[in-house]
Parts: structure tokens; sequence; C-alpha cells
């Protein structure tokens, strides 16, 4: 917990240090203030041009780059790694409404489970036998006390003085070692009030839990317990912090997480090498000889504007290499990427079907309320059933085929005799290949509407471009390209001036 309200904090500090600087500063650049609010909006293009312009060899500006080669000291990678896991955290409040901390739940047969339970088991030993001791060794119990006495000050609001005073009073460490050695310490008495402290503080979804341990008796277990679900109070506090916080923490994500990478950056050789590359590649793409010039004879390739580089650099995350790196900019959201290119992969297999289903029967059962709907939930399903979509394909087929003739027959339509069930199985099992025509053209169609979608100005409908041989998948290709959006939005605010840098140095 204390993790989160660190980071928090470290963001608000942040953010009246900004304020402080604006205040006092009175030369401000103030194209470069338009420039930090402005990107990611309709100016975005106009941005970048005034970074390169600026950045471009002869400029004053500061270059954003990477300390000289050298190898990293310990103290360094520590740092970094501090640094990654802060702007880490933040990331993931600021681009996840429904983020929240979970117990860390080993592998069952998993080594670090194993060593885990072994000093556990260890420990608790250890304190069983001191405690049996005659007379009873208190010096473990005193110190566990004092643990559960700091993590219950933890817990308490900081303007709740009157309670945390309590707690100093009633478990006090010095008294609980007096009591220890003149052989009058009751450790049972000490568990009861902590106890009904927790029953008082903890949330609602932890009573069952405080009223477990007011039913234990034997002192190990039910310190042990105590523990356990002091753990679980520290999560729910974090939690609740971090939905307290979380408009704040999104207001404020894109410096802090700029300015995090930038420290990160420096504790590297060259902390962008791989984002250099793929934005490289994808400004070499778009520059490949054309026939096509513009009427003053200027070849397409020196029209390649920074805006179309890293939307199209985005778009080809959908094909990015399964076991290739990220880039660094992107790192924090590869999981994310990964995921909705699967799930476009899965989209257009599905819309695929339903095509060459269509292309065979003809419009008869689009018409019939529900029954594409039907269709697309049930191939859903099957396809979810396997790994293999062309295995996936013969159940489909035969599925299809029934629900299809049963549907024509309801319609009083001619039914699909054997050979043409035989064709549209046929036809299935050839589409389930990700080089086939048809997925290669939805594919293509998919990710030309969410480049436009990256692209679009103004008044922006997306439902009404959404391309032909979608339509089926309307919704899920919607709901699909604008978590993509989102995504790219949030990157491209917090490294733009990453990418315009490195766009820049293309050129020089």
């Amino acid at each position: 917990m204390s993790y989160v309200v660190s980071c928090v904090s470290e963001i608000i500090m942040a953010e009246k240090q900004n304020k402080d600087v604006k205040e006092h500063s009175e030369e401000r650049d103030e194209s470069q203030q338009d420039d930090d609010q402005q990107f990611g909006s309709s100016g975005e293009e106009e941005v970048l041009r005034k970074r390169l312009r600026s950045q471009s060899p002869g400029s004053d500006s500061a270059a954003i780059s990477a300390s000289p080669g050298r190898h990293a000291t310990f103290e360094e990678l520590l740092q970094a790694a501090d640094l990654v896991s802060n702007m880490s955290l933040v990331h993931e409040i600021s681009v996840d409404k429904d983020f929240k901390l979970t117990p860390t739940v080993l592998p069952e047969n998993s080594l670090e489970k194993q060593v885990r339970d072994v000093m556990h088991k260890a420990f608790w030993d250890s304190l069983r036998d001191d405690l049996q001791e005659d007379p009873p060794n208190y010096k473990r119990a005193i110190g566990l006390l004092g643990e559960v006495k700091e993590t219950l000050n933890m817990l308490i609001l900081p303007q709740n003085s009157k309670q945390i005073e309590e707690i100093n009073e009633k478990i006090d460490t010095e008294l609980i070692q007096q009591q220890a050695e003149h052989g009058v310490l009751d450790v049972l008495q000490y568990a009861g009030y902590i106890i009904t402290l927790m029953g008082k503080i903890c949330a609602p979804v932890r009573d069952e839990e405080i009223e477990k341990l007011q039913l234990l008796t034997d002192v190990i277990d039910l310190f042990r317990e105590i523990l356990r679900v002091l753990d679980l109070m520290k999560l729910d506090m974090a939690n609740f912090t971090i939905n307290t916080f979380r408009p704040h923490i999104q207001q404020q994500s894109v410096n802090y997480e700029r300015n995090k990478f930038s420290e990160f950056l420096k504790t590297q050789k060259d902390g962008l090498e791989l984002t250099k590359k793929w934005l490289t590649h994808m400004k070499e793409e778009l520059s490949a000889p054309s026939d096509q010039a513009d009427t003053a004879g200027v070849s397409v390739a020196n029209q390649v504007s920074p805006m179309k580089i890293i939307n199209g650099a985005y778009i080809k995350l959908f094909d990015w290499p399964t076991n290739s790196l990220f880039p660094e900019t992107i790192i924090m959201d590869q999981g994310r990427f990964i995921e909705l290119r699967e799930e476009l992969k899965r989209l257009t297999l599905i819309a695929s079907i339903l095509l060459v289903t269509y292309t065979n029967v003809g419009m008869a059962i689009s018409g019939e309320k529900g029954f594409p709907s039907k269709l697309k939930r049930e191939i859903k399903i099957l396809l979810d059933g396997t790994n293999d979509d062309s295995a996936a394909m013969l159940n489909i087929g035969d599925y299809l085929c029934k629900e299809v003739n049963e549907c024509l027959k309801e319609s009083k339509y001619q039914m699909l005799d054997a050979t043409k069930q035989e064709t549209l199985k046929n036809q299935l099992q050839a589409v389930a290949d990700r080089n086939h025509s048809v997925q290669k053209l939805l594919d293509s169609r998919a990710k030309s509407f969410m480049l436009k979608m990256l692209t679009a100005r103004g008044k922006f409908n997306p439902s009404e471009h959404v391309p032909a041989g979608l339509k089926t998948v309307e919704k899920e290709i919607l709901e699909i390209s604008t978590r993509f959006q989102k995504l790219v939005v949030h990157n491209r605010q917090v490294y733009g001036p990453f990418y315009s840098e490195i766009i820049a140095g293309m050129s020089s």
C-alpha cells in the first residue's frame, strides 16, 4: 500500500512543482505550451511539424537522448527498475478503469511457493517453540506485535489522530516488554484488541474473515491469520487510494510517464533502439519508390508526414512477429496490443466465415431476424473451444449447414442439397487459412478502418465507416477499434516528443 501512496504523492508533488514553475516563469515558450496541451488532438500534425523544426540540426533546444555508452552500475539498474515500476503502476491506473491490486497467487508446484512455505513454516514453528519454553521466550512475539501495530497505523487515515494515539497506547511495545520480563504478558488479550480494531476499520467484504478470527484459540494460528487478513486489508486500502485518486492520476499521467521515461533513458546506453527501428521501417515502407508525383514534381517519398509515419507504425503492431521484442515506448501496453491483435484475427475469421456462407446461400438468410447474430455467437463458441482453426471448421461446417437448411426450410426457400453443402464446407475449410484472399481482404479493410479512426478530425461517426464485409461484426470491430484508439492516443501523448525527435533525425 505504501508503494501506491508514494506514487500518488510523487504525482501530486510533481504537479505542484510544475505549477510553481509556471507561476514564476515570465518567458515560457507559448508554442511549447500549446504543444503539450494539444498533442493527441486535431492539431497533432502541426505540433509534430513544430517539433521537427525546433529539433533540426542547428537548433538550440536540448535533445532527449540516452546517456553516453557505458556499463550501468548495480545502483543504476535498481534505479531504472524502480522508475519503470512506478511508471507502470501509474500507466495501468490511467488506461485501465478496472485496474486494482490483487493478492499474489503462486503456482502450486512452483519453487518460489515451496521456498515461501518452508520459510513461513520455520518461522511459525520457531515462534511456537519460543512460547512453549519455561519461562516463555517472547522476543519473536513482541516483534510480531510491533509489526501488527505498524500495519494498523498504516491502515488508519492520518486525520484520525485519536485512533492512532489509541493504537500506540494499547500496543505499547515498551510496556509489552516489561510485561514479558515479569511473566504477565497475555498475548491473547492483545490479539482480542487487534481483532476488534480490525473489525472496525476493515471493508465490509472482510467481515467474514474477522468472524473467523474470533473463533481461533491457538495463538500461533491466530496471529498467522491476523497477518494474512491484514495483508488483504492493505490491498483494500491501496485499491481505495487508487479509486480515490484515479481522476487526478489520469489528468497528470501523461507528464508523469514522460518524465519517468526520460529519467529511465538516462540509465540506458540506447533506450530507444527498438523504437527507432520501428519508426524507421515504417518511414522506409511509406517512402518506397512510386510512379506518383505531385504537380510540382516532388516525389511521394518526400511527402511522408510525421503523423503518417507514427499512425502507420501503430497499425503495424497488429502484424508484429510473435517472438520479436516490442518497441520500448510500447512495452507498457504490449499485452494489450497482443490481445487486440489476437481478437482482430479471430474477428476477421468470423467475418470471413459469415461472408462465405452468405455468398453460397444468398441473401435469403440475412433478413431473418436474429439469425445472423445467432450464427456469429455459435461460430465464436466453436472457435474458442480449440486452437486449431482448421479442425474447428469441420464442426462449424456441419453446424452452418444444419442451421442454414432449417432457416431456409422455415422461410420456404430451397434447401442446400448435399453437393452445395459439401461446397460450402470446402470453402469454409479453405478460408481458415490466414493467407486466404477473403481473410486478407477483410484484415486489410479492418486495419484501414482503424487507421481512419486515428486520423479522423472533427465530427466522425465510426459506425458510418465500417467497411463492407465487416458489417456482420460491426459491434465487435467498433469495440476493438475504440480500445486501440484510446491506447494509441495515450501513447502518442506520452511519447510524442521522443517520436518527433527520432523522425527529425531521419531527415538530418
